[in-house]
C-alpha cells in the first residue's frame, strides 16, 4: 500500500474518531442523567427510576461496546498494513494497540453483560463506565 493511500486511510480514521469524541460527550451527559435516576432509586426506592437508570446504562454500554469493536477493527487493520520492512518497534506497537483494543472490547462486553442480566441491588457496585 502506498504512503498516500495509508495517509488517506489514516485521515479517514481520525475523522471518524472526531465523531466518536462527540458521541462520548453525549454518553457522559447520559451517564450523569442515569446517576440522577440511580440516586432517586437509592433514596426513594422508586421502581420507575430504577428502570430508567438501568435502561440508560444498558444503552450506554451498547454504544461503547460498538465503539470498542470499531477500535479493535482499526487496530487489526493496522497490523495487516505492516509490511516485511516494518521495524520491530512498529510491529510491537501495532500488536500492543490491538491487544489493548481487545481488552477494552472484553471489558465492554462484560460491562454490557452485567448491565443486561444484573437486576438486584447488589450489582450497584458493578456499574462502572
Amino acid at each position: 500500500m502506498s504512503n498516500n493511500s495509508i495517509d488517506s486511510e489514516t485521515l479517514k480514521e481520525v475523522q471518524v474518531e472526531d465523531y466518536i469524541w462527540i458521541i462520548y460527550i453525549f454518553l457522559a451527559i447520559f451517564a450523569i442523567i442515569s446517576n440522577y435516576y440511580e440516586k432517586e432509586y437509592i433514596t426513594k426506592h422508586n421502581k420507575n427510576s430504577e428502570n430508567i437508570f438501568r435502561t440508560i446504562n444498558t444503552e450506554i454500554f451498547i454504544v461503547t461496546f460498538i465503539i470498542y469493536l470499531y477500535f479493535a477493527y482499526i487496530n487489526y487493520k493496522h497490523i495487516k498494513r505492516l509490511d516485511p520492512n516494518s521495524s520491530p518497534k512498529q510491529v510491537l506497537l501495532a500488536n500492543a494497540g490491538f491487544i489493548a483494543a481487545l481488552l477494552f472490547l472484553i471489558a465492554g462486553g462484560i460491562s454490557l453483560f452485567i448491565s443486561i442480566v444484573g437486576n438486584d441491588e447488589d450489582d450497584f457496585l458493578l456499574n462502572f463506565f
